[in-house]
């Protein structure tokens, strides 16, 4: 089949290295804040991928110290009319999107994650087959921060992850765990020390991307189908909550209050 063109990428910088592609987040000096051009290069990789037959692994990465920050608040809020409308609809549709594009996606999935891993962008590395962090990564789905209700998957996912009442702990609170925290109590699956987070992903891909492809797809492919069905109501709601409180004064205050960088005063409205 068609290979990828990583020259028709410009939100995410693709490489290969044999069966492995590497797929890195790329919004330098935004700590990897997911815009739109981003969104709809997430949106196609998946797709793509299990079109080429010699991508056999996906290692997804943030450029830089950073996994994610979420969405570009500061991209958002200086927006206005329909390309404000046009972004906003692309924030509730594109995660979406992306989340059952992953869970659809025949190839396994690596997340390999350096500092922050926020908002929406915690939940696209959760979404991966495996998760492996170093110890200063970060994971926190911060919506309520910015008086969201968190929709993109993880008031879905993170509870089958680490049980309801610390879920919803964390996604009310809007609280960061860190790396070692994260692997201790099961949101992820591995923590390495910085150093050695490179060779541990490398050697987990290899082990992969050399094992038979049909059987290790099944076997995701398998899982998936059940994690679909427990988190697909849970979603939907989430994301419907989601898109109301974006049209709240709330989320406009979040949004604002997060580029001047100060705390926001939430009102309810």
């Amino acid at each position: 089949m068609t290979a990828i063109d990583p020259d028709n990428y410009t939100g995410l910088l693709l490489r290969k290295q044999g069966r492995v592609l590497h797929a890195e987040l790329h919004n330098p000096g935004r700590k990897n804040a997911l815009n739109p051009t981003m969104l709809n290069d997430l949106h196609r990789l998946w797709t793509e991928v299990d079109e080429d037959d010699d991508v056999h692994v996906v290692v997804l990465s943030g450029h830089g110290d950073a996994f994610c920050a979420g969405i570009d608040l500061k991209n958002l809020s200086q927006t206005s009319g329909p390309e404000k409308n046009a972004t906003r609809r692309l924030s509730v549709k594109g995660p979406r999107d992306t989340f059952w594009r992953m869970l659809d996606c025949e190839t396994p999935i690596i997340s390999k994650v350096r500092g922050p891993a926020y908002g929406l962008g915690v939940n696209i590395c959760l979404s991966a087959d495996i998760v492996i962090a170093s110890e200063n990564a970060r994971f926190c789905d911060s919506h309520v921060k910015n008086g969201i209700a968190p929709g993109d998957g993880g008031a879905a996912l993170w509870p089958l992850l680490i049980g309801f009442h610390r879920a919803k702990e964390y996604i009310m609170l809007g609280d960061p765990i860190d790396g070692p925290k994260a692997a201790e109590m099961g949101l992820i699956n591995h923590c390495v020390p910085d150093g050695e987070l490179d060779a541990f992903v490398d050697e987990m891909a290899d082990r992969l991307a050399n094992g038979a492809p049909m059987a290790i797809a099944f076997a995701k492919l398998s899982v998936n189908v059940m994690l679909k069905q427990m988190m697909a109501g849970a979603f939907e709601t989430s994301m419907a909550y989601d898109m109301l409180t974006l049209k709240s004064n709330d989320v406009r205050e979040g949004s604002l209050a997060f580029v001047e960088k100060r705390e926001p005063k939430f009102t309810g409205t």
